[in-house]
Order: C-alpha cells, then sequence, then structure tokens
C-alpha cells in the first residue's frame, strides 16, 4: 500500500520535479560506493546548434495525426541547446557522471491544407513551431568504468546508466471552426520513463595540453507499460543514440575548452486506445563548451 501511494504520488508530480527526482537518486545509487581518496569535481557547461531532421504525429482518439516533417512542413531548420555536466571520479578507475540539457526547436511555415495535431484541425494558413527551451528537458546519470589504458596516456572507457527526457511539444496556428479539439501542444512528458543506456568512451592526449575525445552511446526501452491510463493503458517505446567527437584543449591548470561536432536520434512512441503520438527526431551539429575542476 505504501508502494503504491508512493508511485502514485512520483507520477503525478510535475514533470521538472520527477526529473530532478530521477537525477538525485541516480546520483546517490552510484555515489554509494565512493571511496576515501580526495577527488576532484569538474564542472561544465557547452552550447550547441544543429540541424534537426525528422518527424512528429500525434493522434487523439479518431483524429489522426498529420505527420509533420520538421524540415518541408514545419521548417524548423535549427535546433539550439544547452547542456551542463558534471562528473567526479569515485575511484582509481571509475566515475559517476550526472547532466541535465535542454533545447529549442522553433520554425514557421505554412500550409494551403488543413493540419490535424492532437484532434484539434488547424486551418490552411501559418504554422508554427513553438518548442521553447522549457519544453524540451532531460536529466541524465551513468557510472563510468576505466576498460583499457593506451600507452600515452590514453584512456578508454565503458559506461551505464539512463537518461529521462521531458518534452512538451508546442505548435502554434488557427485553429479550425469545426475543430474538434483545441489543444496545440503534446506532452510526451507525461508517459516518460528513465531509458536505460550503455556507451564507449575515449580519451586520447595528442600533445599535453590537446586531447582527442569520442563518445558513443545506445539507450532503448521496449514496448513497456508506462504505468499511466488514459483510455486504457498507455504503452512506451524509446530509442536515444548519440555519437561525438571532438577536442579538449587546457588553457590554465583547471580550466579545459571543448570543440566537438555530434549526431543524435531520439525517438519515442506513445499508444492507447485514446493516443498515438510519435517522434523522430535526429539532429547533426557542433558545439562549444568549457570546464572547470575543482
Amino acid at each position: 500500500m505504501i508502494a503504491k501511494r508512493l508511485r502514485h504520488r512520483f507520477l503525478s508530480s510535475p514533470p521538472f520535479l520527477r526529473g530532478l527526482a530521477f537525477l538525485g537518486v541516480a546520483n546517490l545509487l552510484m555515489a554509494a560506493p565512493v571511496c576515501a581518496g580526495d577527488y576532484p569535481w569538474t564542472l561544465a557547461i557547452y552550447g550547441e546548434d544543429s540541424i534537426p531532421t525528422g518527424w512528429v504525429q500525434v493522434r487523439e482518439n479518431a483524429v489522426g495525426g498529420t505527420k509533420l516533417y520538421f524540415d518541408r512542413n514545419l521548417h524548423v531548420n535549427t535546433m539550439q541547446a544547452i547542456r551542463l555536466a558534471a562528473w567526479r571520479p569515485i575511484t582509481d578507475v571509475s566515475e559517476i557522471h550526472v547532466g541535465f540539457w535542454t533545447s529549442q526547436l522553433q520554425g514557421h511555415a505554412t500550409t494551403s491544407v488543413p493540419v490535424y495535431y492532437n484532434g484539434t484541425t488547424i486551418a490552411p494558413g501559418r504554422l508554427d513551431t513553438t518548442t521553447d527551451f522549457n519544453d524540451f528537458i532531460a536529466f541524465d546519470a551513468s557510472y563510468w568504468h576505466r576498460l583499457f589504458d593506451f600507452s600515452n596516456g590514453g584512456r578508454l572507457w565503458w559506461s551505464v546508466g539512463a537518461t529521462y527526457v521531458m518534452l512538451n511539444f508546442v505548435v502554434d496556428g488557427t485553429i479550425a471552426a469545426n475543430s474538434a479539439g483545441h489543444e496545440l501542444r503534446e506532452d510526451f512528458y507525461v508517459q516518460e520513463l528513465p531509458v536505460p543506456i550503455v556507451g564507449l568512451h575515449v580519451r586520447y592526449p595528442l600533445t599535453q595540453a590537446l586531447t582527442f575525445t569520442t563518445d558513443v552511446s545506445w539507450g532503448r526501452l521496449p514496448w513497456v507499460n508506462s504505468l499511466r491510463t488514459e483510455g486504457g493503458e498507455i504503452r512506451l517505446a524509446q530509442t536515444n543514440d548519440e555519437a561525438t567527437l571532438g577536442f579538449e584543449y587546457r588553457f590554465a591548470e583547471h580550466w579545459r575548452a571543448a570543440l566537438y561536432g555530434f549526431h543524435r536520434y531520439f525517438g519515442q512512441n506513445e499508444r492507447s486506445r485514446e493516443d498515438g503520438n510519435v517522434i523522430r527526431l535526429r539532429s547533426n551539429g557542433a558545439g562549444l563548451g568549457v570546464s572547470y575542476q575543482f
């Protein structure tokens, strides 16, 4: 009974608090084996710009959703993101990593035919994508373990962790007079669950100050019960992929600058008798950041 009440309180809490709770619990669990050594923390902030591709489609009951492509239908040609990260060794061969990121998708287009989104009919005319930074946020946490040391001080790591994405995809347009619905947003985050992630990471020094970095990660949640109901059980499936390639430059004793390119994929499916929501989002771009060790 107590566990059932706690689960209900968690699922009914605001999405941002759910994300913070996930991040805090994950951090505590991974920090449990911390040794007595005085290991430093590193804090980092990154800014990114990318080109998004893919599509979104939102059904509500019998009103099928229009498949809206980011490029040709919504004219969402750029995607900006801010990423915060922190990591710390917990033994001589392992680390904990936690992160937060927020992204923005905006575009302005016109449509010559009606568009159906979340049970709402949008009349021909202007169609805007207004998914701001507060609508698309995520938390992640992972445990890294050193797998292999190169002769020059380079290292190969493997990692395991989870990510928790909260997306509220928002569009704007003129609602048709005969529209069955009047809502122009879809809160994908309501059905979200933590997605397990595994990864490989290389840190390879080229000089005393310059380091080559590359990271690949993959996460998958197969069709599962989301533990929510809306017209019956809501089932969820999700995939998160990421690959980065870049360089870090130490320009002061505790400071480093980073420049990198990346490819990411985020795919989420939600399905129930009332809902049928799908997003496929690929992004290719570059990021620039700075980190401080203390």
